[in-house]
């Protein structure tokens, strides 16, 4: 599963250069926490039901952008079979979007199934660059021109909708697999009002625009199906509340029940 603080993301390729300001989009520090469960399944697939929690954590490292991903999800399948997955991603990025570091773990009912972990930097906003894995094996990926890191295409995405932009096409490096660039096509829809504080029940969610969003994912810029999409309501401080992952012949829907925000950082 590939989830973004909003958002994000290789393949297709951004044209021309990209400047990114974390301050524009006004980044809210928070660890939000969501319930997953089936929302839809279609009658030839094989998954009969899906539940599980995944957590989402962004922080200000004062030099970048600290972000974990960490998720279990059981699946119960038609023959009876059930699986637990594990996922985490655990990164930092440069708050400029030049530098990546990233470690990847899966597990498999309980047991590690994969691992990764690496670096990579670009040369410039809009160029080229490279990433380089110390795990599992020693190996380099060129990024191509456009490339972007999954921070800097979630406050691009922001920013894009806070200027009335209605896409964003891009290719973006998150090392969560062996290739790690996929592209993205989003698409900016209905524009939300802030709600008031009496309105609800979580602090970060009032008093802030939001965005209605559907994201597409490709493995790579040749692919004419992507991998699975995304729909989900991005507020303009970074946090996601609704959430919903399409695989294609089944759905599952993130239901956001626990939510606060981080300590600012001492820089």
């Amino acid at each position: 599963m590939r989830f973004w603080a909003g958002v994000g993301l290789a393949g297709l390729i951004i044209c021309g250069s990209i400047s990114i300001s974390a301050e524009a989009a006004n980044i809210a520090p928070h660890r939000a926490v969501y319930e997953l469960s089936l929302q839809r399944g279609s009658t030839s697939s094989d998954v009969v039901d899906v539940s599980g929690i995944m957590q989402f954590e962004w922080a200000d490292a004062c030099d970048g952008w600290a972000v974990t991903q960490r998720s279990v999800m059981t699946f119960l399948y038609q023959s009876g079979e059930e699986v637990e997955l594990g996922w985490s991603l655990v990164s930092w990025e440069a708050k400029d979007g030049s530098r990546y570091r990233f470690f990847m773990r899966k597990v498999e009912n309980g047991v590690a199934a994969d691992e990764l972990r690496g670096e990579a930097r670009l040369e410039g906003a809009g160029k080229g660059g490279a990433a380089t894995y110390s795990r599992p094996d020693e190996r380099t990926v060129s990024l191509p021109p456009g490339t972007m890191f999954p921070t800097a295409h979630s406050i691009e995405l922001l920013n894009r909708a806070e200027g009335g932009d209605r896409m964003l096409w891009a290719s973006v490096f998150d090392g969560s697999d062996e290739e790690g660039l996929f592209g993205v096509n989003a698409v900016i829809m209905r524009r939300f009002e802030p709600k008031k504080a009496e309105a609800s029940r979580l602090p970060l969610l009032t008093d802030t625009p939001s965005w209605s969003i559907r994201m597409a994912f490709f493995g790579n810029g040749l692919d004419a199906t992507p991998e699975h999409e995304q729909s989900l309501r991005l507020h303009t401080n970074g946090v996601v509340e609704d959430l919903l992952l399409d695989y294609g012949d089944f759905s599952v829907e993130g239901e956001l029940t626990e939510l606060e925000s981080l300590p600012d950082a001492r820089c």
